[in-house]
């Protein structure tokens, strides 16, 4: 077993020990300190994501954006073999993909360069922002084009119980740096101040 692999399973298992009375105040926690943090403007386009299993929610923080008239987007898996995924715009038509997680069926994609913030899941992160994920590779794919070219939106945003913040992350080639983390203790930015 690899060194990421052994660190992926011990932080799953540590999130997935806390309560879930701990699990839903942080959840509000995040919420509030992204309301404070500038990173979620009115009218803005927010990506979040359906958690799942024991994963953090972000539904308080994208409700929040909501109240803010803020166009909300959740990821759609495009292609399972090519471990590819897009964001479509939230509707009221749901449907579960394969690993059972919960995306919405409308056709509204938004192109990466539309978005002003996402909101991103993690298994862990580093001190500098580096994040490790559940190992399928869709996020890294899916955001691995904002490294072409010099425009610098959206940003990337963590979210995380604290349990989950490591010194250091064997970082790999592909792999995309977050500018921020939120957990229920506050915001961490890893690229200077980004709101």
């Amino acid at each position: 077993m690899s060194d990421r692999a052994i660190e992926r399973k011990r932080l799953r298992a540590a999130r997935a020990a806390l309560p879930p009375a701990a699990r839903r105040a942080a959840e509000r926690a995040i919420a509030r300190h992204l309301e404070h943090s500038g990173l979620i403007a009115a009218g803005s386009r927010i990506a979040g994501y359906a958690a799942l299993g024991s994963e953090i929610g972000c539904a308080p923080a994208l409700r929040l954006a909501e109240q803010q008239h803020c166009r909300i987007y959740l990821p759609r898996i495009t292609h399972f073999r090519k471990r590819q995924m897009r964001f479509v715009a939230v509707t009221g038509r749901w449907q579960r993909n394969r690993y059972g997680i919960a995306e919405p069926q409308g056709a509204a994609y938004a192109p990466l360069r539309s978005l002003h913030v996402i909101l991103v899941p993690l298994v862990g992160v580093d001190a500098r922002g580096n994040r490790l994920g559940m190992g399928a590779g869709f996020y890294d794919r899916a955001l691995g084009r904002l490294h072409v070219g010099a425009w610098r939106r959206p940003r990337l945003v963590g979210i995380a119980h604290s349990c989950q913040q490591v010194a250091q992350l064997q970082a790999q080639p592909h792999d995309v740096p977050l500018d921020a983390l939120v957990t229920e203790r506050g915001i961490v930015f890893f690229r200077g101040d980004i709101a």
